[in-house]
């Protein structure tokens, strides 16, 4: 891959850069010479990280607030638009499809999928008027349906269809498009992610072994600073990579996913889940 023009003067929106991964790749945009503006969902929260990166401009987002999405694109848009839009914020469902009621699904997907659609469409003329980037953090888990993180997997895999979609439209306007696909990373995400569980539930035993596994993962994952490192140099690349996986054996995982049967790669999962 060829490199783009240095990143100072560029500026970049990270979106749920609170914690874990987003904040990990705003610190990194920020000390590679980016203009960083970056997203989270309340004001205290927003003030405390001002105090400890000035160099980063936080701003105040709740990706299911249309009203919101609005304020923040009119916002970027009239101080002259963005080179790198990051898809970074989202969180996990965790339960049996059948026990995931219909507002925690919807929610789900308004958050990791609607919101962002809706940001990213709002700030699409001025990434077209300087050929920008989208970036989305999307995750391997939508390559490959996780037990018990259906709504989860389903939103990761709504995003990397997106994502190839919008590199296709946009190829003739100069603006690049990349999903990366982060494995399992030592983040706020385990403590965020929403557990539904029904009592007498059928699937109790399984959705206890399998939550223990994930969150045993999880922990014992690496650093995010590994995604940020790749989603700067992928920022920073005029021929970027269609989607990109991270973390321990990722690619290995990816090309594997697209090579053996599914009922194979099915019985991988339930064995290493205990199913």
């Amino acid at each position: 891959m060829t490199n783009a023009a240095g990143p100072h003067g560029r500026r970049a929106l990270v979106t749920g850069a609170g914690s874990g991964m987003g904040a990990a790749i705003a610190r990194r945009m920020a000390q590679a010479g980016y203009q960083v503006f970056a997203t989270v969902r309340n004001a205290q929260r927003a003030g405390q990280l001002a105090a400890d990166n000035p160099s980063i401009r936080y701003l105040v987002l709740e990706l299911t607030d249309e009203s919101q999405i609005a304020a923040v694109a009119s916002q970027l848009e009239a101080d002259g638009g963005l080179d790198v839009l990051v898809n970074n914020a989202g969180y996990g469902v965790f339960g049996a499809i059948e026990e995931v009621d219909e507002e925690v699904a919807l929610r789900q997907f308004a958050v990791n999928v609607l919101g962002p659609l809706a940001l990213t469409r709002r700030l699409l003329p001025g990434l077209r008027a300087r050929r920008g980037h989208v970036i989305w953090v999307g995750s391997l888990a939508g390559r490959m349906a996780l037990p018990f993180q259906g709504h989860y997997s389903a939103s990761k895999a709504a995003i990397a269809s997106i994502s190839d979609a919008m590199r296709m439209e946009l190829a003739p306007c100069g603006v690049r498009v990349t999903c990366v696909e982060p494995s399992d990373f030592a983040t706020g995400f385990t403590g965020s992610r929403s557990v539904s569980r029904c009592p007498s539930s059928v699937y109790a035993q399984a959705l206890d072994r399998c939550l223990v596994e994930v969150e045993k993962q999880e922990r014992g994952a690496p650093d995010p600073e590994w995604v940020a490192r790749v989603v700067q140099a992928i920022a920073e690349h005029v021929d970027p990579p269609v989607r990109r996986p991270v973390g321990a054996n990722a690619r290995t995982m990816g090309l594997l996913l697209g090579l053996v049967p599914s009922r194979w790669a099915e019985r991988m999962i339930r064995r290493h889940y205990r199913l």
